[in-house]
């Protein structure tokens, strides 16, 4: 399957489910997987600060992680380019799956902010640091022998 990775352009959001409330912001920035048929998977950043950005990923078919989705995501976010050295995800309480996911992603569970999405519909908030991302090449500093 001949999968390409493209920076994100408004008309892919319409791709994303409605009820995960895709959004354009003044400083987003994305990475969309596009297969023959179009987009299968979007992640969106915003929210940029000087350490971290709000992360946001859709798949619509699984086969793209296989196909290095999540390296291209995570090698742009803490690439020399970016400098980020977080991202920070929201998920509703009430979706298991996509919890389960950012679990095997790596992000990991910080605290849960009640009501948010609606009665009884905790925001779960979520973290992963570049030190902790299995989805980039850490690269062994090397030692300098020059004095």
């Amino acid at each position: 399957m001949n999968i390409q990775f493209i920076a994100t352009e408004s008309h892919h959001i319409k791709y994303i489910p409605a009820d995960a409330l895709p959004r354009l912001c003044a400083d987003t920035k994305g990475i969309t997987a596009v297969g023959p048929d179009g987009p299968m998977g979007i992640c969106l950043f915003d929210t940029w600060t000087a350490n971290s950005c709000q992360i946001h990923i859709w798949i619509d078919n699984p086969v793209i992680i296989k196909h290095g989705f999540l390296h291209e995501i995570f090698g742009f976010v803490f690439g020399e380019s970016s400098g980020r050295t977080m991202v920070v995800g929201f998920t509703p309480s009430d979706n298991p799956k996509a919890l389960k996911f950012i679990n095997h992603v790596g992000l990991k569970e910080i605290t849960r902010i009640p009501d948010v999405y609606g009665d009884g519909i905790d925001a779960v908030l979520t973290t992963l640091t570049k030190q902790d991302c299995r989805w980039i090449n850490h690269q062994t500093p090397q030692m300098s022998l020059s004095g």
